[in-house]
């Protein structure tokens, strides 16, 4: 496991980044649901070119949702601290396993901090889904595991975070059976975007 001391969303974040399968898009490998899923060629296609050009061709500049969650992530994380009497480590990108990600910070020895910052629908919406299931919405379980998976972590406290409204924490524990399948699908991923740089190289 590699920690590189960047901070996130810095050029030198996007530049560590490049060409490496990252936990925020591994919902393009495996579902949330475990199932592999119809998006892998289609990354691997965008990752050959970030290798090729040897940078981020397409980089998401963000949109007011991304800039206000930066803005409210802070409080989010203190609240939690707070709450938990806990201390969360910022770190920059961690690769492991072929694959990276950035947590929002690591808790102790064995543990995550995520946090997401939803408008208020959203937010009220992810509530609605944990207080009828009693569990998290499938769309973030891929992030959530693929981090445990990069960071060799055992459980993800995923926080979601409204300054006007209830919060929750749902701690998620490490499944060994869905990070099996992200395992094949990162592999799968890799060998995609290898054979995509090899054509690229040879059109050259």
């Amino acid at each position: 496991m590699n920690i590189i001391n960047v901070e996130q969303g810095t050029d030198e974040w996007y530049a560590a980044r490049v060409g490496i399968p990252t936990a925020s898009a591994f919902s393009r490998l495996v579902t949330g649901t475990g199932k592999a899923s119809t998006q892998l060629s289609d990354y691997a296609a965008e990752l050959a070119a970030d290798m090729y050009a040897g940078k981020p061709l397409e980089k998401w500049g963000g949109n007011d949702a991304t800039e206000r969650g930066n803005e409210i992530e802070p409080q989010a994380r203190a609240s939690y601290e707070f709450d938990h009497g806990v201390e969360v480590v910022k770190v920059g990108f961690i690769v492991n396993h072929g694959a990276g990600c950035s947590p929002d910070g690591l808790v102790g020895a064995d543990g995550l901090h995520e946090i997401k910052c939803q408008m208020a629908k959203g937010h009220v919406q992810t509530l609605a889904y944990f207080a009828k299931h009693r569990t998290c919405p499938p769309g973030y379980i891929p992030q959530v595991q693929g981090q445990m998976l990069v960071c060799e972590r055992e459980w993800c406290d995923l926080s979601f975070f409204h300054p006007d409204l209830p919060g929750l924490v749902i701690r998620i524990g490490r499944d060994d059976e869905y990070i099996a399948g992200l395992l094949k699908g990162i592999a799968a991923v890799i060998e995609e975007r290898d054979r995509y740089v090899e054509i690229l190289r040879a059109a050259a």
